[in-house]
């Protein structure tokens, strides 16, 4: 046998001789055993020192990322000599060179050395320069050209400038920009000239799909024709936007045997315009399919066989992925971003493939919900309904008729019978029938035994009436003798069967992956059915650790835990958690990781301190750079443009009179402002009592009253704007994201100041915990985020120069209340009425007077 081909290079040309030095003493000390290094680089691109991570014996060491810095390299020795890699080798190598660490393998001598992964040098930077980004912005500049009404604004100017150093400085910005100042086109243009000159990609979140679509289809175009440079941006959706061929496929060739006709036309509909779309999502659709239908076609992360399809070419997902990977520019939401964050800290990778591609710069828009967002992309839940909706993937009966995997893998079996082992398909029958089936239906009358003795003790604990009650599991009421009870006999049994459900898909799935594996046809017989099972199996699982969890009488450090249910839905029930803080996860996580942060909104500050922001989402946590902040001036004369009416003569919230009071003073304002109103409320109860008692007066007037939940979002706004007088009554979705510009909007009223539910068991777990740290809870966590949505509520009035319009708040602790100043001191300077109704709607008359021009 001949010996192998000596490899590698003078080790003198990639590591200095100090370094060399240092590694030999190392090998020494370790008696010629293998050494695990990591190796820093000079400035030419050479090992420059090194040091020991780990030791091993003579054919193989330990060797894990944990312990690297940012473009270290990983150097092993051979004792051997011979620096051929082996298997093990390349594997490490493949996951080392993902991390951004290049790979040597040295002899013990240190003479010669073999590169499996060059080493990551850092590339030259192409900065920002600050003076030709201001001219961009000139009167006779290139977005004037451009943009009809462009105006300078020298608050745009100023917050362009912040982007640009925390892009060139590596560092984090905080920018309050009010409405009117420009700040999308602020961040934007450092953002693409930076992805486009250091080949660099930069994402910007969104809240609202209201400002993705702003970004991508008026922004976007509006820079593209300034900029010489070209450039890609692409708006990203979730997979369940888009459709499956193979699951359409599917669906095709059973609706005519189980489909409705409604049902069957749908789909076919669906299968031509599949043939029609190049976006294939489902906002490219000329219809709008029933949710029940779009959900049987679109693509799922967990049943999806990738390049293993039979249509991964035509695969619209795939298509869409590949541009997103090409895009200099991504325009995502905060779901998709914190999605994407939450599986790369559950994998340990951040340059994990997840949802999203690589990236290394963010731009956080609305970043007043980026608490929100991760509370939400950190936690679990699970419901009553997404549950039993499971099961019914599996099977379920409709119109006398099985349909769902089983029944269809069943019906492939039979025509797999040709080319499959009558015994191989015996077994798996047998399976199916006598250990999956009965599986199945154990399992749901357990779950549906747990969520209902859930549903029973927590109404019976929480003491609580009405819609959304939620029960919070404090350690205290995990101790409860009636909750160990329902966990012991319903919990427990429950997520045992499911976990049996498990294992039967997992025995399935090895079966059905065999005859798959084995098949010489071009189109493997069980491909997608193997993907589904496993999917689904996982989800089994899902359910069953957060149903176990929920109710384990052990509650986790930093964990809030809770029940929610409904008075008026029996079969609503849904288990969730989420973590207490936050802010150290962001902070050691996601900061930690990104070499570029920038946040921005209308609403960051709290009477301009940024103190609340940062303790929430751990910017005081971030001890290697220093956050830069500004809060930018409004461009609009709110003194002139606006008025805020307080009435002082009504009875606090908490009385029985209030509510009905609100309803007199909203009639007796609206029949000044002839409609032409938001009414933004704080929960759905007072807005459905409004509405009732004010509907058929408005259309007797004049005014169309809308209410929120009767359609969708868009449609409702645009029905508002069209309307010649128009009244919108919403709740929590409408304080922010909403933009109506003109006469269709001129008075917003706020029937009370926006604190959340104290009972809310993240507020309230949030706020013990504030207070048994010696602070003040209710002035520096819950008056601060009553604040900030105040002030969004507030933005929802003055969007543009023209505009000018009337805030009527009815909720007078504003004024009687210590902390009502707070509140105040938040908003623009503006004029402010407030004292008896009578007083406060003749001012009110007054100001629409003037701006009819029938005043002084």
């Amino acid at each position: 046998m001949s010996a192998s081909p000596e490899i590698g290079e003078d080790a003198a040309v990639r590591i200095r001789a100090h370094a060399r030095e240092k590694m030999g003493r190392a090998i020494g000390e370790a008696g010629g055993n293998e050494v695990f290094f990591a190796g820093a680089l000079d400035g030419d691109g050479l090992i420059c020192d090194v040091r020991v991570c780990a030791r091993g014996n003579a054919e193989a060491v330990p060797a894990f990322c944990e312990s690297l810095k940012p473009r270290e390299v990983v150097l092993h020795n051979h004792p051997s000599g011979d620096l051929n890699p082996s298997d093990a080798d390349l594997d490490l190598s493949a996951l080392f060179g993902h991390e951004g660490h290049g790979v040597y393998i040295v002899d013990n001598g240190l003479s010669r050395v073999y590169v499996i992964v060059e080493p990551f040098l850092p590339e030259e930077i192409h900065r920002l320069s600050p003076n030709e980004l201001e001219r961009a912005f000139r009167p006779n500049g290139r977005l004037a050209r451009v943009l009809p009404g462009f105006e300078v604004r020298p608050q745009q100017t100023e917050m362009m400038d912040a982007v640009a150093r925390a892009f060139n400085g590596d560092g984090i910005a905080v920018v309050e920009a009010p409405t009117g100042v420009g700040k999308t086109l602020a961040y934007l243009l450092p953002a693409v000239l930076w992805a486009v000159r250091n080949r660099e990609r930069v994402v910007v979140s969104t809240k609202t799909i209201n400002l993705q679509e702003q970004i991508i289809h008026k922004d976007i175009p509006a820079l593209t024709k300034c900029l010489d440079e070209s450039f890609n941006a692409v708006l990203v959706k979730g997979r369940g936007n888009y459709l499956c061929r193979r699951r359409l496929a599917r669906a095709l060739s059973e609706a005519t045997l189980f489909e409705d006709e409604e049902t069957a036309e749908t789909l076919t509909a669906l299968e031509e315009w599949s043939r029609k779309t190049s976006d294939g999502s489902v906002s490219d659709l000329p219809f709008v399919p029933a949710r029940g239908v779009w959900s049987e076609v679109c693509s799922e992360a967990d049943t999806c066989t990738g390049t293993q399809c039979s249509s991964a070419k035509a695969c619209f997902v795939m298509k869409a992925r590949r541009d997103i990977a090409k895009a200099d520019l991504i325009i995502a939401n905060h779901h998709m971003l914190f999605s994407d964050l939450a599986i790369k800290k559950e994998v340990g990778s951040f340059s994990a493939l997840a949802v999203l591609p690589a990236y290394r710069r963010v731009i956080f828009d609305e970043a007043h919900n980026i608490e929100d967002a991760a509370t939400q992309y950190f936690g679990a839940s699970i419901t009553r309904l997404g549950s039993l909706a499971l099961f019914g993937r599996f099977v379920r009966t409709e119109r006398g008729r099985e349909r769902g995997l089983i029944p269809y893998i069943k019906r492939k079996l039979v025509l797999a019978a040709g080319s499959v082992a009558m015994a191989t398909i015996d077994r798996i029958q047998d399976l199916i029938d006598n250990e999956l089936l009965p599986s199945l239906a154990v399992a749901r009358e357990t779950v549906v035994a747990a969520f209902d003795a859930l549903r029973g003790v927590a109404s019976e604990k929480c003491g609580q009436l009405g819609r959304d009650i939620k029960w919070r599991l404090t350690e205290e009421a995990l101790r409860d003798e009636a909750l160990r009870e329902v966990h012991a006999g319903c919990v427990a049994p429950a997520v045992e069967e499911l976990l049996r459900c498990a294992r039967h898909c997992t025995e399935l799935w090895r079966s059905l992956k065999d005859i798959t594996a084995a098949s010489a046809a071009d189109e493997p017989p069980f491909l997608l059915e193997v993907s589904q099972l496993r999917g689904y199996a996982e989800r089994l699982c899902r359910v069953a650790n957060v149903l176990g969890e929920t109710t384990s009488e052990t509650l986790q450090p930093n964990t809030v835990r809770w029940i929610e249910i409904d008075a008026y839905r029996a079969k609503f029930v849904r288990l969730a958690s989420c973590p207490l803080e936050v802010g150290r996860p962001l902070a050691e996580w996601v900061y930690a990781n990104l070499r570029t942060v920038i946040m921005t909104s209308a609403t960051l500050a709290v009477q301009r301190s940024f103190g609340y922001l940062f303790s929430r989402i751990g910017l005081d946590y971030v001890e290697d750079r220093e956050p830069e902040t500004a809060v930018l001036d409004s461009p609009f004369d709110f003194t002139r443009q606006a008025v805020l009416c307080i009435p002082r003569d009504l009875q606090p919230p908490d009385s029985a009179d209030f509510l009905e009071q609100t309803v007199d003073c909203i009639r007796d304002a609206l029949r000044i402002t002839k409609g032409h109103a938001f009414v933004l409320f704080t929960s759905f109860y007072a807005l459905d009592y409004t509405y009732t008692r004010l509907e058929s007066e408005l259309r007797h007037a004049g005014i169309l009253p809308l209410k929120q939940g009767s359609a969708a979002r868009s449609r409702m706004l645009d029905e508002f704007r069209a309307a010649p007088s128009g009244v919108l009554f919403a709740t929590d979705s409408f304080w922010e994201g909403v933009d109506v510009v003109g006469e269709s909007l001129q008075c917003v009223i706020l029937p009370k100041l926006p604190f959340r539910v104290p009972t809310e068991p993240t507020v309230q777990a949030r706020a013990e915990a504030i207070d048994e740290a010696g602070g003040n809870s209710f002035l520096s966590y819950t008056v601060p985020q009553a604040i900030i949505k105040f002030r969004q509520g507030f933005g929802r009035l003055i969007r543009h120069r023209s505009d000018r319009g009337a805030i009527l708040v009815l909720d007078s602790r504003v004024v009687k209340r210590h902390y009502g100043r707070l509140f105040l001191d938040s908003l623009p300077g503006l004029r402010i009425v407030n004292g008896p109704r009578k007083g406060v709607y003749q001012a009110l008359a007054e100001f629409f007077e003037r701006r009819e021009g029938k005043g002084p």
